[in-house]
């Protein structure tokens, strides 16, 4: 009897760290986008205070930005530097979806983030501030949906998690 309640407690424990970690992927996910607006503010300040072009605000940005962020905005940098050819378009929408891939964002705001490339290289810097704005209240509008499904699903992954638990419990035992 007592293996078999210390086994209930081991599998209720793991399913409710499984939630736990559930939980987490889900916060992360709001942070990552909290992250993005932010570098996309020092980006926007970049291009209208320090009359920055788009490589030395990419360099500026970079070497202050965590990883994968860093190694994302120093690699447009250094490919708008290098001329590689082709547009600014195509170097930013496959370097943004080759180095955020893994970021956490989601996928819906990673295709929107790799579109919003096509619109940016070809503006003046006024142009540029005033798409950043444009794609800036988007994102903050999509922050606003996640945060509040995010508290429900928090909760549910960790309902689930526990739930779970004691239900496989029931079963085995």
């Amino acid at each position: 009897m007592l293996l078999k309640t210390m086994g209930g407690v081991l599998v209720i424990a793991a399913t409710s760290m499984w939630g736990h970690a559930a939980a987490e992927r889900v916060k992360n996910s709001y942070d990552q986008l909290q992250y993005l607006q932010k570098l996309l503010y020092l980006l926007r300040s970049e291009i209208l205070y320090a009359r920055s072009y788009l490589g030395e605000a990419f360099l500026q940005i970079g070497q202050k930005a965590k990883s994968p962020y860093r190694e994302w905005l120093l690699g447009l940098c250094s490919q708008m530097e290098g001329e590689r050819g082709g547009t600014f378009a195509e170097m930013w929408e496959v370097s943004t979806k080759a180095g955020l891939k893994d970021s956490g964002l989601l996928e819906s705001e990673l295709l929107r983030l790799a579109a919003f490339g096509s619109q940016l290289g070809i503006a003046d810097a006024e142009m540029q501030v005033k798409l950043l704005d444009l794609y800036l209240d988007e994102l903050r509008l999509t922050m606003d949906e996640l945060r509040e499904e995010m508290r429900t699903k928090i909760r549910i992954c960790h309902c689930l998690g526990v739930m779970s638990g004691i239900f496989i419990t029931v079963l085995l035992i």
